[in-house]
């Protein structure tokens, strides 16, 4: 027997949803490991810098690990917190496009475009939101 479309669909967007939280999970990690170089290469000189650096990241890095495992498990508080964080890094992506780093440009850009589109799709709204357009009472009128 064959799945029917609806089903089938579903499970797709199930399969790009978890993609997307899996790459945000591995730019969660990302910042994680920067956070520990930042304070295995700290020094007096500019020790506040580095603590809040380090501290920044260990934020961010637990913050997108939270969106990312909410996104994983269809929390539609998910969507908006990691929206902004691949906003923002696509501006990161374009701040390292030149000479030696487009290979990390890219691989931001790629990655961060990526997730933007799953979160956009229809069946990711469906799959966080619900079918509105049925006539409930979050439906058309």
């Amino acid at each position: 027997m064959t799945e029917p479309t609806s089903d089938l669909a579903s499970s797709r967007g199930s399969g790009l949803l978890r993609l997307a939280a899996l790459i945000c999970l591995v730019e969660a990690a990302a910042l994680a490991v920067l956070a520990v170089i930042e304070i295995a290469t700290l020094d007096s000189e500019r020790l506040v810098v580095g603590v809040t650096t380090t501290v920044f990241f260990v934020l961010y890095a637990v913050g997108l690990a939270v969106a990312a495992v909410g996104l994983a498990r269809a929390r539609s508080w998910s969507r908006a917190p990691l929206m902004l964080s691949e906003l923002i890094q696509l501006g990161l992506a374009w701040s390292f496009h030149g000479p030696g780093t487009e290979s990390v440009a890219a691989l931001l850009a790629v990655s961060a475009i990526f997730v933007i589109v799953v979160l956009l799709l229809p069946s990711t709204t469906t799959a966080l939101y619900g079918d509105r357009g049925a006539g409930g009472p979050t439906g058309g009128d």
